[in-house]
């Protein structure tokens, strides 16, 4: 199968002809990054085989009158000018019809596989952002089944009795000669299979035909983005044609991309209750779980990528709630079943039950077999089941100071525990933060949850992570993982001081966004978090904007939040703040900004060869903080009950072995040695194409850290 990526650049692309809306166009760019068009057509000539043999196909065209044999052309007129102009749909729709009933006879007689002229349709679109969208396929297949249902509001309100919800498979067409370029139609039909995604989660592909009157194009959508043939002239190609709107239709849902082991009982259109088959405990057996939610608990908005969906589940067997994540893995990536072996019996990280971790491929789903050699732009995903146990609520829903304090504490000596088995979690934030089970003992109070971007790690190692600013969410990311993307190679690599750094501002948006009750509190005009999420598409800026956070002395904390919480868990930030600023400023990026690259690793490997240190001085302001709120507790429960409580009934402070000085590993400058100046802070941003790696130069300087 040869390919050739496409040359056009979505980020370019002029505005489209139809009127899809600016926002949906915004989105589907983003899915088509690294999308190519094959260079033959053997992926189209080769699919549904099974479905549809060529003495069948051979039957059916010479029965048809829709297509004459002798001429080699479907019956469609000569110009669409005309036609184009009062109903566009009506010859496609007689001929994909007439396939259909002939083909899927018993299921379109039972109305499970309908073609349906949905050209003047609206079908609505299912997104929080934007939620009055909808969209015109020309042609669809409507199904029922399994995996189907009718389209519903968020209120519970029937919108219709057609929807993406419960269509197999769209077919777009336009007239020969003025139809859109390649990358507008990948736009057009990628809006559309982006809503199937998103309303069916259990697809694990899309495909879609686009039409004129003398060509077709298959857009195959699948986790690694797109593929689409070149135009092929079905009219001396019937058997083609007539195959893949064989496969768009088929009453056998895994043809159409659904993943079967997931399945619905379907009552007035409606999804009622369903099951999840996944593998057994014992690793052998097959297990099927009942859904507790008919829907997902997470679906990622995106389908190219990870495109994780989060299941709740019942284990009949013990009445025990367990989680279960689907997701797609990219080749360079370490399997997660790799971090959750290591995590077993680790207290504050999430506990694996059972794994699938090569269920399919990307690769396969685009049809290259075994021995095939796939076109090295195809950045294959493979598909991966983990069923875990289920915990409480997410770190936001807490209800008291010490619960938060005691949440992160866990969370943090989790990811202390990881580190010591061998594996850098690199993606703390908010949502991979778990409150514990209810009544949970000290250690599991807090869980660190979601190990798709953790990777292997020794400190002792020469290199480890290479720092990608593309993992996580620039909220929550480090000063150094943010500058990454302009730093590119310089960048230091991913450490665990990065990840304790998110941990602090996971924290930090704890504090200022919620009360010491859990209640939620929008960010005030002049909070510095507002900034954050403000310029959250320039990494740069927002490394700038918490390096002046950390920079702060204690007790710039805004008034407003310092009023919501007790001084206790205050000192918590101020101190965790200071730690780090320490590690941040002082340290790396004085690396980056001062010393020579052939000096770096020496420094590093003392940095990260402490890493204990690290960990021991932040779990001691937590303990600490957690020690001084129980007994505030302890002497308001007394004044209660009208009895001073005696100093042995009151908790101690927190106590760890005495380190000496704490701060990270960085000799000072040495006297009267030469220092480069820092790059001005104010410095102007450069367009994104042209960035530069700013690195001062380094001839003639000493090196301040010898």
């Amino acid at each position: 199968m040869r390919t050739r990526r496409s040359t056009e650049r979505a980020g370019t692309a002029s505005q489209p002809a139809n009127q899809i809306m600016k926002e949906q166009r915004e989105l589907i760019i983003i899915e088509l990054e690294g999308a190519y068009q094959l260079e033959d057509n053997t992926f189209a000539r080769s699919l549904y085989h099974d479905l549809a043999s060529d003495s069948a196909i051979d039957s059916f065209l010479k029965k048809s009158r829709l297509y004459d044999i002798t001429q080699r052309r479907w019956k469609l007129p000569q110009s669409f000018t005309k036609l184009f102009d009062s109903n566009p749909c009506a010859p496609f729709f007689k001929i994909v019809s007439s396939i259909v009933k002939h083909f899927w006879r018993d299921a379109t007689a039972e109305g499970t596989r309908r073609v349906v002229d949905t050209h003047a349709t609206d079908l609505p679109h299912i997104e929080r952002r934007y939620p009055n969208h909808s969209s015109r396929p020309s042609i669809v297949i409507k199904a029922e089944g399994p995996s189907f249902q009718l389209p519903q509001t968020e209120t519970g309100d029937i919108l219709a009795n057609l929807g993406f919800s419960n269509v197999a498979a769209c077919i777009e067409i336009q007239v020969e000669g003025s139809e859109l370029p390649a990358l507008e139609q990948a736009i057009r039909v990628g809006t559309y299979a982006r809503q199937i995604f998103g309303q069916q989660p259990n697809r694990e592909f899309v495909r879609m035909l686009f039409l004129t009157e003398q060509h077709l194009r298959l857009f195959h959508f699948d986790s690694s983005g797109l593929q689409c043939t070149p135009p092929i002239n079905f009219h001396e190609e019937p058997h083609t044609f007539v195959r893949i709107v064989v496969g768009l239709s088929s009453p056998n849902e895994s043809d159409l991309g659904l993943d079967t082991s997931v399945q619905w009982t379907i009552e007035d259109g409606r999804k009622v209750s369903g099951t999840l088959t996944a593998r057994g405990e014992d690793g052998n057996t097959e297990k099927v779980y009942p859904l507790r939610n008919v829907e997902p608990v997470f679906c990622r908005s995106y389908f190219h990528g990870r495109g994780t969906k989060c299941w709740s589940v019942i284990d009949d067997e013990t009445g025990k709630a367990l989680f279960v994540k689907d997701s797609w893995r990219c080749d360079h990536r370490t399997s997660e079943y790799v971090h959750l072996k290591r995590a077993l019996g680790v207290p504050g990280v999430v506990q694996m039950i059972s794994c699938e971790d090569n269920r399919r491929t990307t690769r396969e789903l685009r049809g290259f077999k075994e021995g095939d050699i796939a076109p090295e732009h195809l950045d294959n995903h493979t598909s991966i089941r983990v069923v875990t146990e289920s915990y409480s609520l997410p770190l936001f829903k807490f209800t008291d100071a010490k619960q938060v304090l005691c949440i992160f504490r866990d969370a943090i000596a989790g990811h202390r525990e990881m580190l010591r088995a061998g594996s850098l979690h690199r993606d703390v934030s908010l949502p991979n933060i778990l409150q514990g089970r209810p009544g949970a003992e000290p250690g599991n109070r807090g869980i660190l949850i979601d190990f798709d971007m953790a990777t292997s790690y020794d400190p002792n190692a020469t290199s480890n992570a290479q720092t990608d600013w593309t993992i996580g969410h620039p909220k929550f990311q480090s000063v150094m993982v943010l500058l990454s993307r302009e730093l590119g190679e310089m960048a230091l690599v991913h450490d665990n001081l990065d990840d304790l750094e998110s941990f602090l501002y996971v924290y930090t948006h704890i504090i200022h966004e919620y009360d010491s009750s859990g209640e939620f509190h929008p960010l005030a005009q002049l909070d510095p978090l507002r900034l954050w999420d403000k310029y959250q598409d320039n990494p740069k800026i927002v490394a700038k904007l918490k390096r002046k956070f950390l920079a702060e002395p204690q007790g710039s904390t805004p008034k407003d939040v310092e009023a919501r919480w007790p001084k206790e868990c205050l000192d918590v930030l101020g101190g965790f703040k200071a730690y780090m600023a320490k590690v941040v400023i002082k340290c790396k990026m004085r690396l980056i900004e001062e010393a020579p690259v052939n000096t770096r690793e020496e420094i590093l490997k003392e940095l990260r060869l402490s890493y204990e240190k690290h960990y021991k001085c932040i779990l001691r302001a937590f303990d600490e903080g957690i020690a001084a709120l129980e007994r505030v507790e302890a002497a308001a429960d007394a004044d209660e009950d009208g009895n001073a409580p005696s100093p042995a009934s009151l908790p101690p402070p927190a106590t760890a072995e005495d380190d000496g000085d704490a701060s990270p590993p960085y000799p000072p400058p040495t006297a009267g040695g030469n220092r480069l100046k820092r790059p001005r802070e104010d410095e102007e941003e450069l367009p994104r194409a042209k960035r530069a790696t700013l690195i001062p130069g380094w001839s003639d300087v000493s090196n301040p850290f010898i």
